[in-house]
């Protein structure tokens, strides 16, 4: 049961005395230990523990706060906060031009393609992109990205959705800003068509992973009704992925997808496409 796995330091363990079910992970999470140690740069999102319909953000660090949310656990001197920080360093030293050049040939890369989030030239684009913002570079003109990429409304750089499970509510969500890129009723009438019933079903299925005692205990057996969720979650958003992100493509020169629930314990190697 992944629900009895603690997964620290990069390593899977048996569940031992001091991790105690429904609790948070202590210390960095598995899937950003797991990067580190691979040299990756990812972000997942974070423990929602939201209202429906509340909204929520993707950060990578930060360089830029973040749309706050009840659920967000990283602490400004947590170790996660530290370590992004630090890989910003890299970004940061880099002048304007240095930087906007590097945006822009990466874009070139990311073009035509549905992407991971959990990829690490997205990671890393991700990252530099937030770096990129706060200096309003986009904003200075210095590069030129690929005639593919539209303008964002929200803050002028290139067009860059990322899809969430929460596509309904959030919309897509741009990754130099983290604010919302396309409010999901502005979005084309047959991507609306494709992407509200995948956001449907996934509702109450990501839901299971934040019921209060009452429904746990009219369920019986929660622990097989977690384990049922998370595979759910698994194929919806090997869907996402496999199906809805890549037609995406129609409209916007590149797509991110989602490709983890925390909540659920569903890791990116998890979701086969």
């Amino acid at each position: 049961m992944r629900r009895e796995q603690n997964f620290h330091a990069g390593k899977l363990k048996g569940e031992v005395k001091g991790v105690k079910k429904f609790s948070k992970r202590a210390g960095l999470k598995w899937w950003a230990q797991k990067y580190v140690d691979n040299g990756a740069l990812p972000q997942a999102r974070p423990q929602c523990g939201r209202a429906a319909g509340e909204l929520s953000s993707t950060p990578l660090d930060k360089t830029l706060p973040p749309r706050q949310t009840a659920g967000m656990d990283i602490a400004p001197n947590s170790p996660l906060d530290s370590l992004w920080t630090e890989y910003g360093r890299a970004f940061a030293a880099w002048d304007d031009l240095t930087l906007g050049r590097w945006l822009a040939q990466t874009l070139g890369q990311l073009e035509g393609r549905a992407w991971r989030l959990s990829h690490p030239l997205v990671g890393a684009y991700r990252l530099a992109a937030q770096v990129a913002h706060g200096r309003q570079i986009w904003h200075k003109r210095l590069a030129t990205a690929p005639a593919a990429y539209a303008e964002s409304a929200c803050c002028r750089a290139p067009f860059l959705p990322l899809l969430t499970r929460d596509v309904r509510t959030e919309g897509l969500i741009c990754q130099h800003c983290n604010e919302i890129l396309v409010p999901f009723d502005e979005l084309p009438a047959e991507l609306r068509a494709l992407l509200e019933p995948w956001a449907k079903n996934y509702e109450p299925v990501h839901a299971v992973a934040h019921w209060d005692d009452r429904q746990r205990k009219h369920i019986g057996n929660y622990d097989a009704a977690y384990e049922n969720a998370a595979q759910s979650a698994e194929k919806l958003l090997a869907t996402a992925g496999g199906e809805l992100a890549p037609k995406l493509l129609d409209s916007y020169a590149a797509v991110i997808w989602e490709d983890q629930d925390e909540c659920l314990e569903v890791r990116p190697e998890d979701v086969a496409v």
